[in-house]
């Protein structure tokens, strides 16, 4: 993508993330989603974009209690999900998150789309980062995707 990165920080959630300096953003474009930044167009093809989204949590939740669900509920909201990796681990930060690496298949005459995605709890929220890319394009957008994630400070 060849774009600088710059640090972001959401002027109401609090989070900050570094980002591509061209991507195009929208704050709080609906209830719990607080970012969507979406890169350059491509001819016809899908938008390489990260959503972060907050939600707030019972006060006893933790990270496993809160996604003991989410494969079920991205199952039934994806067309052709297919969780093709899940993992705890941790951050450079030493935060840790579940990770996860799914597919799924947009309606016909569209790009398949892969999305990395990971989660974490903190102040009661839980926040998820969510990267996507057209499935031929994710492998030259993982690292960049990846660095976004290290970077990521709810």
């Amino acid at each position: 993508m060849g774009s600088d990165i710059v640090a972001y920080r959401h002027p109401t959630a609090g989070f900050g993330l570094p980002l591509p300096a061209d991507w195009e953003r929208a704050e709080d474009p609906q209830p719990g989603v607080a970012l969507v930044a979406v890169g350059p167009e491509l001819l016809g093809g899908f938008r390489a974009n990260v959503v972060v989204t907050v939600e707030r949590l019972p006060a006893s939740m933790d990270l496993d209690g809160w996604q003991a669900d989410a494969e079920g509920l991205l199952a039934a909201e994806l067309s052709g999900y297919l969780a093709l990796d899940r993992e705890r681990t941790r951050l450079a930060s030493g935060r840790e998150v579940l990770r996860r690496l799914a597919h799924h298949a947009p309606p016909p005459g569209l790009a398949a789309v892969t999305m990395e995605q990971w989660t974490t709890v903190e102040r009661g929220l839980g926040f998820t980062l969510t990267a996507s890319a057209g499935t031929l394009e994710y492998d030259a957008l993982a690292d960049l995707f990846a660095g976004i994630a290290e970077g990521f400070e709810p």
